[in-house]
């Protein structure tokens, strides 16, 4: 029994995972680099698994990582298979304690974003959820013009009261589409920005984003100042976006395919260049991994598991997490200051699966 959860009972699983097997088959070079993916000196190593028990279903998961301010913030739910209940966990100062999220909330937390320590804020898939951190507590926040059922994808907090949710359709359910928090009032966004499924933001008024009508993520945006662009390099022509990364005005990376092939595009400020990735599987997330590269996040779903490592160097490594695909990382951040990264997902469990956390390096 874990102190602190009022309404589920949730059990923390001591799973083992071995860290012996093969490695997945990886391309043997990333095309027009000649780069061949090798074994990283350090695995990812399991830290924490917990099965929460709802009413119905054993599958936990979390879904989404946030490292700031010291704290490690880790994001997910309780039933992924059904109507689930989102959780929270937070690691600090070599302590484990799980953040108590209001009552009343459905489905899982399915995107988180920081402007500090004391303004957090979260969103959740199903439900039209907005929940905000203010350093003691968390809150519901008021809901805009989307209703009850409306679905979220994302949220950018680029600044105290000036906060981005997003909501692509074309999926399942009805997707809330864009609003904009400035103050105490949401504006849905209407025109190019109507659409994004996720954003990354540089600062308030430098973010990126990914999106499309019908749910097809062909869109690449900017937000310059105060207006949305739509991007179009030539080098990312026929692009199917699925995640992006803005370290800096000059460090913005996206991740997609083009016919089946999955690539990086890198914009370093003033051109887009691109990276083939060596897998055959859809990048689902990346971060930054500290040395100037990046963490990438492509699970094939069979065989061993690992993350993909671009060294900022130009060579393709491969960090395992597991001799299993039932121990995965779905998403991941730096800890800031670090060479050192948290990583989120699930483990296996006794039943189903539990939602589980891995670090990378001499993680605190």
């Amino acid at each position: 029994m874990r102190r602190g959860i009022l309404t589920k009972v949730a059990a923390i699983t001591a799973i083992a995972t071995a860290l012996t097997g093969a490695l997945p088959a990886l391309a043997a070079g990333a095309a027009g680099h000649g780069k061949s993916a090798r074994s990283a000196a350090v695995p990812w190593k399991l830290k924490l698994a917990i099965s929460y028990f709802p009413s119905a279903g054993h599958h936990s998961q979390y879904d989404t990582a946030l490292a700031v301010g010291g704290t490690g913030w880790f994001f997910g739910g309780s039933n992924f298979s059904g109507r689930g209940v989102p959780e929270a966990e937070t690691r600090q100062h070599d302590r484990w304690r799980q953040s108590v999220l209001p009552r009343g909330l459905r489905s899982w937390i399915t995107g988180a974003s920081a402007v500090s320590p004391a303004d957090i804020w979260a969103v959740t898939y199903l439900g039209g959820s907005v929940v905000h951190w203010n350093g003691s507590a968390w809150a519901v926040q008021p809901k805009g013009g989307w209703t009850a059922n409306a679905l979220f994808t994302g949220v950018a907090a680029a600044g105290p009261q000036n906060v981005w949710l997003f909501g692509a359709t074309g999926r399942p359910g009805k997707g809330a589409g864009t609003w904009h928090l400035t103050g105490s009032k949401w504006a849905k966004v209407k025109g190019a920005a109507a659409h994004i499924d996720k954003a990354s933001a540089v600062s308030a008024s430098d973010i990126w984003a990914i999106g499309g009508t019908g749910g097809s993520l062909k869109a690449l945006l900017q937000l310059r100042g105060a207006t949305w662009h739509r991007v179009s390099p030539a080098a990312l022509s026929g692009f199917s976006y699925s995640a992006v990364l803005a370290v800096s005005p000059a460090d913005v990376w996206v991740a997609g395919s083009v016919a089946g092939t999955q690539e990086l595009g890198h914009y370093d400020g003033h051109a887009w260049t691109v990276v083939s990735v060596p897998s055959a599987t859809l990048v689902s997330a990346m971060c930054r991994d500290g040395r100037g590269g990046l963490w990438v996040i492509s699970n094939p779903g069979i065989g061993p598991s690992g993350l993909l490592n671009w060294s900022a160097s130009g060579h393709w490594k491969f960090a395992k997490v597991s001799s299993t695909s039932a121990n995965e990382v779905f998403a991941c951040a730096l800890i800031p200051g670090t060479k050192s990264a948290w990583g989120v997902g699930r483990a296996s469990a006794p039943k189903g699966t539990a939602a589980a956390v891995y670090g990378y390096g001499p993680t605190p």
